[in-house]
């Protein structure tokens, strides 16, 4: 979400650029998803893979900067575990990662254990946050027999509030929501948000013929976890003294920011709607 007050050129601009790159990316994504399959993997696994990089690199020069050369390899083993329903694969994936990480940076790092563990935890960071959200959706996608269903609730929420948030923000944000992570968003735009993504989302269950009581807890939490997951996001970059997260020369969203900041509330998301319905039986 980007909902701060900026100047009017740089405002229609900026919604200019993310207009088109929409325009581009939203279709690829649906038909990818109505497709399924090995389709929808090679549209999930670039993404993740870039995510996983620019979280990385996000942490350069600092004592605890992960590991991509094998933090990547896992992440990509973990999905395809998950997406050929293998699940000693992904824990395999885990296993070896946290063994192969510790001998690179043990190697690298011989007379500092204490920060070759960091870089360790850092690399699994990496793992966690993008790899296994991404393994979540592919896993929703594949649900017999309502996966598409779970996904586009994903997408509703996700897009639902980001897309409000931004508009709201824009019309009437004055409330600063945390200024001391992220200036530009506003209570007013989070308020947009949380309410835009609620109609699309309850709209879609009702028109399935898929809404059940039990799952009202997991719209109505969905929006909170998306504005969460962009403020993460925020902190992230702060916390790393960062201004963006893409990395340099491969901007892939224009207008949008790097890969982390389209996916930042997605992943969030994506990991509350698979272990909610997990929970409750339906998965």
């Amino acid at each position: 979400m980007r909902d701060g007050v900026v100047t009017d050129s740089t405002t229609s601009k900026d919604l200019r650029e993310r207009l088109i790159t929409a325009s581009v990316l939203l279709p690829i994504a649906i038909l990818a998803s109505l497709a399924g399959g090995w389709l929808f993997l090679l549209l999930v696994l670039p993404v993740m893979c870039v995510g996983m990089l620019e979280f990385y690199l996000m942490e350069k020069d600092t004592t605890m900067q992960g590991s991509s050369l094998t933090g990547i390899p896992t992440g990509v083993v973990a999905l395809l575990g998950f997406f050929l329903n293998l699940d000693w694969l992904w824990q395999a994936a885990l296993t070896v990662g946290i063994v192969l990480t510790l001998i690179l940076e043990l190697s690298r790092q011989s007379q500092q254990p204490d920060r070759a563990l960091k870089q360790v935890g850092t690399t699994l960071c990496g793992v966690f946050y993008i790899a296994f959200p991404a393994a979540f959706l592919i896993s929703l996608r594949s649900a017999s027999p309502d996966g598409l269903i779970w996904l586009f609730v994903v997408y509703a929420i996700t897009w639902g509030t980001d897309t409000f948030a931004y508009v709201f923000g824009k019309t009437f944000g004055r409330t600063k929501l945390a200024p001391l992570i992220s200036p530009n968003k506003t209570i007013e735009g989070a308020i947009g948000g949380i309410l835009g993504a609620w109609i699309p989302a309850f709209c879609l269950l009702a028109f399935t013929g898929t809404f059940e009581p039990r799952l009202i807890p997991m719209i109505v939490a969905g929006p909170f976890l998306a504005v969460s997951g962009d403020l993460f996001e925020s902190a992230l970059k702060r916390f790393f003294r960062v201004k963006d997260s893409y990395v340099a020369g491969f901007n892939v969203f224009p207008g949008h920011g790097g890969v982390l900041d389209r996916i930042d509330a997605l992943v969030w998301v994506a990991s509350w709607v698979f272990l909610y319905l997990f929970a409750i039986g339906v998965l």
